[in-house]
């Protein structure tokens, strides 16, 4: 195993052709590209999330919300001791040093995921001992793992962008319009992986959805991925709440996030249904809207549908919602 891991190591930095090569097919894994969203299944970013996926499976379930979904299966497979050993020495740098941060926000995960979907192991935002974690679990992840986690990254995003592109002529001005944003005119970066959530970071915008989620299918998975780039279209219309809100803002300061969940999902809904499709947007159809926002419900079916309908400004609409949310 020694053999093994040196022998790993030594290809990731340096490499043979056939380990360079494949080295940059991970670092640049396009599948395939729609409206300027580019969908990839990448290596490095799904062995990150696959580790991090992995230390939060090992913690005991207290009942509280987690910031990653549950393995979709066992992370089993026939390892040497050797593999055994190094892979699980593995989670347990994530259990310790990586875990316990937030995909979205957390400590430097942003530029993490940056880093490591442009396969830059060196880059300094990448600690020495993570870089060495994750050349040490390369080898095992891609004899045991990889291929099925890139076969079922592949399929989501062949029926996912396959059905973007047969609404792509008719949700992308709608959401021009609803957001008052002009559509991307430079390729926005989609990460497909086994395991996570669906997040994004910004500056730029990068978006990862996770295909075990299992409320992402069908048409919701376009209207997920459609939300996630939105967090970028969104921005104009969070501003202006946050000015109409003032110093009232405190408590209501994710109102915004509704806000783009709403819009986002009608559009969507709006366009299937003109299509014969009858779809019921992610808020509605997985219960976030009661279970999590029950409160903004109504001050937010009230206020914005007149404003998609187009009988209402967008300036009339965070006026309303403000007056509707703080009874003034």
């Amino acid at each position: 195993m020694r053999f093994l891991v040196l022998a790993g190591l030594a290809c990731v930095l340096c490499g043979t052709p056939s380990r360079a090569s494949a080295q940059a097919a991970d670092a640049n894994a396009l599948v395939t590209e729609v409206e300027q969203l580019r969908f990839y299944s990448s290596f490095w970013i799904n062995l990150h999330h696959t580790l991090y996926g992995a230390a939060w499976d090992r913690r005991p379930d207290t009942g509280a919300r987690r910031p990653v979904g549950p393995l979709p299966a066992p992370l089993t497979a026939s390892f040497t001791d050797e593999e055994r050993a190094a892979w699980d020495a593995a989670i347990g740098f994530y259990d310790r040093n990586i875990a316990d941060r937030d995909l979205r926000f957390g400590y430097d995960m942003a530029d993490i995921k940056i880093a490591l979907a442009d396969g830059r192991l060196d880059a300094d935002v990448i600690s020495s001992a993570h870089r060495a974690t994750l050349q040490r679990a390369a080898p095992i992840y891609r004899r045991h793992f990889w291929p099925a986690h890139d076969r079922s990254n592949r399929e989501w995003i062949a029926a996912t962008s396959e059905r973007l592109r047969l609404i792509a002529r008719d949700i992308v001005p709608t959401l021009e319009r609803l957001y008052a944003r002009p559509w991307f005119t430079a390729p926005v970066r989609v990460d497909i992986v086994w395991v996570g959530r669906a997040y994004t970071s910004l500056k730029p915008t990068h978006a990862t959805v996770s295909t075990a989620e299992s409320a992402l299918k069908d048409w919701t998975s376009v209207e997920i991925v459609l939300h996630e780039i939105s967090h970028e279209l969104i921005l104009g219309i969070e501003r202006e709440l946050e000015a109409a809100f003032g110093d009232r803002l405190r408590g209501h300061d994710g109102l915004w996030h509704v806000v783009q969940f709403y819009l986002t999902g009608v559009a969507v809904q709006d366009v299937l249904r003109r299509r014969g499709i009858d779809y019921s947007p992610y808020l509605y159809s997985t219960g976030l809207f009661d279970r999590a926002w029950s409160n903004y419900r109504k001050p937010i079916e009230d206020v914005w549908t007149p404003y998609i309908r187009g009988s209402a400004t967008r300036a009339q609409a965070i006026e309303r919602t403000v007056a509707a949310v703080t009874g003034r």
